[in-house]
């Protein structure tokens, strides 16, 4: 019954695989292509909805009356947390990096708009975010008003959202790609699309975080913790992060802009601008035999442009 209420009041679009015939790709005999996710959901987009399907509903079965997480100040998790308990009328809390700003991000302010509570923690107890001491701490410093907290990690990674990300993979156009690339920030969809995925197709995080070998583990983690043993093909690429999260330069920005104007395809620079990029890079570098079908993973996260306004209007 819960599961019907969320598909109700979230009605996704099917996926849809858009071509992308970039010279490199062509010059490399490429099939080159994109799993246009951001399309989904017009607010809830891109892997988020996956992320959050599961739990959601988990939240609505255990019959919590709150749902709380984490992120920093574009996060678009916390934006989509946010819109979704308000659509379902469940009470979100965003616990929120750092200190409170003097004028909140477009994110943030979203956030509030649909109802979220936000509070603002220090770095140190940020660090400590999913120690279940350290949560039950929050609980009664700030959510004592509430009977049951349903608590969802940061960037929405864990067991039920990889049961949702694991569905991008299932999705029968996207099974005939020999290569399936995704943008990494905390583990989930790649793990997700690790267990959807064929036998012979191979599948590759590009972590958009420096020093992000330790996703290795996290990876085989979640698929160890989520009962999955199958050997499938899969790695890291890890020199796409253009220096760490959040971390950019006006180079990536114009090539963002040049890949929207040439193939109507609108990118963001924390993930997907990193993601395109890194495979043209492979491409250019002889990473993808010739002949090879690549399928990338638009994975939503458009409403964080909005932080360069500068670049995008």
């Amino acid at each position: 019954m819960c599961t019907d209420i969320f598909d109700t009041q979230f009605p996704s679009v099917t996926p849809h695989i858009q071509s992308f015939p970039h010279p490199l790709a062509i010059e490399k005999n490429i099939q080159l292509a994109v799993l246009r996710l951001d399309l989904v959901h017009p607010q809830v987009s891109g892997n988020k909805w996956y992320k959050l399907k599961y739990n959601l509903t988990a939240a609505m079965v255990s019959g919590a009356d709150c749902v709380a997480s984490f992120g920093g100040a574009y996060s678009n998790h916390i934006h989509a947390l946010a819109v979704a308990g308000s659509y379902l009328g469940i009470k979100t809390v965003g616990f929120i990096r750092g200190q409170q700003p003097k004028v909140l991000s477009p994110t943030l302010k979203d956030a509030t708009e649909m109802g979220m509570q936000l509070i603002y923690l220090d770095r140190q107890t940020y660090r400590e975010k999913h120690q279940f001491e350290m949560q039950k701490v929050l609980e009664s410093q700030f959510l004592n008003n509430t009977n049951s907290v349903y608590w969802v990690p940061e960037g929405g990674s864990n067991l039920l959202a990889i049961k949702g990300t694991q569905e991008i993979a299932e999705y029968e156009p996207v099974k005939q790609f020999d290569y399936i690339f995704a943008a990494c920030g905390t583990g989930g969809t790649l793990a997700g699309l690790i267990r959807g995925a064929v036998d012979q197709q191979q599948v590759i995080g590009v972590p958009v975080l420096k020093g992000g070998g330790f996703l290795q583990d996290v990876v085989e983690g979640f698929l160890r913790d989520s009962g999955f043993r199958d050997k499938k093909q899969w790695q890291l690429w890890l020199d796409g992060h253009w220096g760490g999260y959040g971390k950019i330069s006006d180079q990536l920005h114009q090539f963002i802009l040049s890949i929207e104007k040439d193939f109507s395809l609108p990118l963001d620079p924390i993930y997907t601008g990193k993601l395109v990029w890194r495979v043209l890079e492979g491409i250019k570098h002889g990473e993808i035999p010739s002949g090879s079908r690549v399928l990338m993973i638009h994975s939503g996260g458009l409403q964080g442009r909005r932080g360069f306004p500068q670049y995008y209007k």
